[in-house]
């Protein structure tokens, strides 16, 4: 339960940090891979979840021998959480 609450942590973090730098700095949206808001959400979950040193799968007992897959697998669960606490906390405002 711990773990699903430090996900969510996480994502929401992440998803205002991405939301500050990208209206900050326009320019980040002419780097041709990167260039949507989703794929910055994306790989800044990622480095998230590295830099922090989680294993969000791992505790659920999906962990990789792979260090890069546990990190990647994480960072899009953590992103997946935080885009389903949106939507949930966006039906709730209607």
């Amino acid at each position: 339960m711990y773990t699903l609450a430090l996900a969510i942590l996480l994502g929401l973090i992440t998803a205002q940090v991405t939301s500050f730098v990208l209206e900050n700095v326009p320019a980040l949206a002419k780097v041709p891979v990167l260039g949507r808001n989703d794929n910055w959400f994306i790989a800044a979950s990622i480095l998230i979840v590295w830099l922090t040193d989680t294993s969000i799968l791992a505790t659920y007992g999906i962990g990789s021998t792979q260090e890069w897959v546990d990190v990647v697998g994480s960072g899009l669960a953590v992103a997946g959480l935080a885009n389903l606490t949106n939507a949930v906390a966006n039906w709730f405002d209607k």
